[in-house]
């Protein structure tokens, strides 16, 4: 009977300990926990004991003396040590399966207690015959959650377990039947003509409110509502002179705020029903992504401050606002989304470098914690509806993707998987059924292409007429600069895939890719005067250094490695100089170093970006703002002596990036950004000419240059006779809705 007893008995609890085991030893190798020795110790620990069957003993003063070796005299109440990294390890665990969500088992541990709780994603069945020996069993699609409560001691006899035991065994087992969600679909919730964006899902995900503009530019664009899973559709604004920027539905459905803009600069931001009619205006803000309190009662938006852009709460009933965050000279708040309950204001910081990081600040004051590593191209902030995660957008070199970080917790933010490469303004539904909810992006690729402009054959003729295109492609091309002697252009593409710089004639002749740089932003900056080499700047592991590289290719030589933002390198006319911007200093200021590297000394003391020097080398141009967003245009050119020396405003009005220096002045753009004029034109090329120190018109563009997707503008030859511009030859966006998103 024994044996025969032997013979039928099976170990059940070694594979549900097995399946935990090997669980814990795939999350102890990830990164996030290789990196940390302390958490790694007291995750093995809980979960050992809690599969030994002592879950039940782990507490505060167990873990004090098993994992910190603290004494028998260790006070719980005045070192915290065990509760702070219970919650690291919380954060953790929840950072690590936002990365992991199909593995097998998910261990977590409940807020409260250090026992941790063990969950398959797939039904897990008794190992029995259930024909024979019918047991608690999950209905099938469900997930079973499995709570450790039997003393292993009491079960096993003799190294074995019986069938009779078998069934006690699954009998101690709490299932909970959870109706497993189905996958999540991506389904298109417009696509008309142009470009649809900075979409906003109604608080129940069925209707998305989003902004829609002509094919060609994103300005001069309406408010609309669509039922995302139908074709019902309704036009909120008509504004033919206006431009509405951003939308952002109310948490209790009944309105929509949104901002307007009037020729390029803020008309404040207004609201309006879902169903239509007047418009109500609530503020002069200038902040382009209005978000909405939990309540309903107020809005967060960005304003002007004197040391820059700063978040702002405006009370709707009586008209009060209250600021809450102090950025430092030099920095823009920007895309604010509050917690969903109402505790944390969560937002982008930006450089005047362009550089971005999340922030987190108390929404009843106090001070900002980073949350994210500074890097390019952050925005579009808003939170998971249980308040855990949030999601913002990021651009890379391959494009802009989602990405979900803890808001809690020091890891660091994972791509969303699923989504399409080429989304931004990411917005969430409250959660629906099966603790999901819904996610509406703005897609689509860009097309902007280069545009050779004759601006001699301009001037004798009165007008500019000779333009073409330039090396086209079906991806971004952005200008860089000419050689010394015109007769080659650099520009940026990612027509290869990644962003990289390209080379080709003036005539569109040997066009060629000059770097091969992986997952990095780069900008065509100098040629040598020689022409053997090029400058650039290059966003290589989240820091911009200033690099050289050879006119056939090869290896880049860098130049700068300090902790800072060094761009926009310019090569003097002897070839012995480079002048960039950097803010080493702690904002952006013109530098000069040596071509060959080394010392550099800081020339500007009051800011300044883009430096271009004279063609008699005495002097350095700069402009002493950078772009903010698509739309500015009130930087000043500046002047400073190459050697150093008093800096000098020359003249106003110019948007950095569409300016550019020759022998005889500087070329530079005028006009309403991205809007068409009357007869169709857009933009104005204008030159200031150094010998009276006079600007003139050289002509009207017959067509808009972008503002947005490209870094610079406009690019000119040395004499003058050749300039290359940007253009959206098409921008058609669309609203994705990822449903049953989680």
């Amino acid at each position: 009977m024994a044996s025969q007893a032997h013979k039928g008995s099976v170990d059940v609890a070694h594979p549900v300990d097995a399946v935990v085991r090997v669980e814990l030893a795939r999350i102890l190798s990830s990164e996030l926990f290789a990196r940390s020795d302390r958490l790694t110790s007291f995750l093995k620990f809980i979960v050992e004991q809690t599969l030994d069957g002592h879950g039940e003993s782990l507490k505060e003063q167990v873990l004090a003396f098993e994992v910190y070796g603290k004494g028998a005299d260790f006070n719980t109440a005045a070192d915290p040590i065990v509760r702070v990294d219970a919650r690291r390890l919380r954060d953790k665990l929840r950072e690590y399966y936002i990365s992991a969500p199909h593995d097998p088992v998910i261990i977590s541990v409940r807020k409260g207690s250090y026992t941790p709780l063990f969950e398959t994603n797939a039904p897990m069945a008794p190992p029995l015959d259930q024909s024979r020996h019918p047991s608690p069993r999950a209905p099938a699609g469900s997930t079973v959650v499995m709570r450790r409560r039997w003393s292993r001691a009491s079960l096993i006899g003799a190294g074995s377990i019986t069938v009779g035991a078998i069934a006690l065994t699954f009998a101690a087992f709490r299932v909970v039947s959870r109706p497993e969600a189905p996958p999540m679909r991506l389904l298109t919730a417009t696509s008309f003509p142009g470009s649809e964006g900075v979409p906003s899902l109604s608080p129940d995900g069925n209707f998305v409110a989003f902004v829609w503009g002509s094919p060609t530019s994103n300005r001069l664009a309406d408010l609309w509502v669509k039922a995302v899973d139908g074709d019902a559709l309704r036009r909120l604004t008509d504004t033919p002179l206006f431009n509405e920027t951003w939308a952002a539905w109310s948490p209790d459905g009944q309105q929509i705020a949104f901002s307007r803009r009037d020729g390029g600069v803020s008309a404040g931001v207004y609201v309006v029903s879902p169903l239509g009619g007047p418009e109500q205006k609530l503020s002069d803000a200038v902040g382009t992504s209005p978000a909405w309190t939990p309540d309903s009662q107020s809005l967060v938006v960005g304003d002007r401050t004197p040391n820059g852009t700063a978040i702002f709460q405006h009370i709707l009933r009586n008209g009060a606002r209250r600021q809450l965050t102090w950025p430092s000279s030099g920095f823009d708040d920007r895309f604010p989304g509050v917690s969903p309950d109402g505790k944390t204001l969560a937002f982008v910081r930006w450089s005047r470098g362009d550089q971005a990081a999340l922030f987190l600040v108390p929404m009843a004051g106090g001070d900002a914690a980073r949350r994210t590593d500074w890097s390019p191209g952050i925005g579009s902030v808003t939170w998971t509806p249980d308040g855990r995660d949030i999601l913002y957008s990021q651009a890379d070199t391959s494009g802009i993707r989602i990405f979900r970080i803890a808001a809690l917790g020091s890891g660091k933010g994972a791509i969303v998987p699923g989504i399409p490469i080429g989304v931004n303004s990411a917005s969430v539904s409250q959660e629906r059924s099966g603790h999901t909810f819904r996610l509406a992006v703005g897609y689509g690729q860009p097309d902007i292409g280069l545009r050779l402009i004759d601006l001699e054959a301009a001037v004798a003729a009165g007008g500019i007429s000779s333009v073409k295109r330039f090396c086209d492609a079906t991806r971004i091309d952005a200008p860089g600069r000419f050689s010394r002697d015109g007769a080659r252009v650099a520009f940026t593409s990612d027509r290869s895939g990644n962003q990289q710089i390209w080379v080709a004639g003036r005539n569109e002749s040997g066009i060629r890719r000059l770097t091969t740089l992986e997952g990095a932003s780069v900008n065509a900056g100098s040629w040598s005067p020689d022409g053997r080499s090029l400058a650039l700047d290059a966003v290589v592991g989240g820091n911009t250094d200033v690099y050289v590289v050879s006119d056939g290719g090869g290896p880049l030589k860098r130049l700068t490695d300090a902790p800072a933002r060094e761009s926009d390198p310019e090569w003097s006319r002897d070839g012995r100089w480079i002048y960039y911007a950097s803010d080493a200093s702690g904002r952006s200021e013109i530098w000069r170093m040596p071509a060959a590297g080394g010392t550099s000394v800081q020339l500007t003391t009051h800011g300044g970006f883009e430096p271009r020097e004279a063609s008699d080398g005495r002097t350095i141009y700069y402009v002493d703002k950078v772009r903010r967003n698509p739309f500015d245009t009130i930087a000043s050119i500046k002047q400073v002596p190459a050697a150093g020396g008093p800096e000098a405003v020359v003249f106003s009005g110019v948007t950095a990036g569409a300016w550019d220096i020759t022998d005889t002045g500087i070329v530079f753009l005028t006009g309403d950004p991205g809007r068409a004029s009357s007869d169709g034109t857009a933009d104005a090329v204008n030159v200031y000419a150094f010998a009276d120190r006079r600007s003139r018109r050289i002509g009207e563009l017959p067509f808009a240059v972008t503002r947005t997707g490209v870094s610079r503008l406009l690019t000119v030859s040395r004499d003058g006779r050749w300039a290359l511009g940007s253009h959206i030859d098409s921008w058609e966006r669309d609203v994705l809705v990822a449903d049953h998103f989680r």
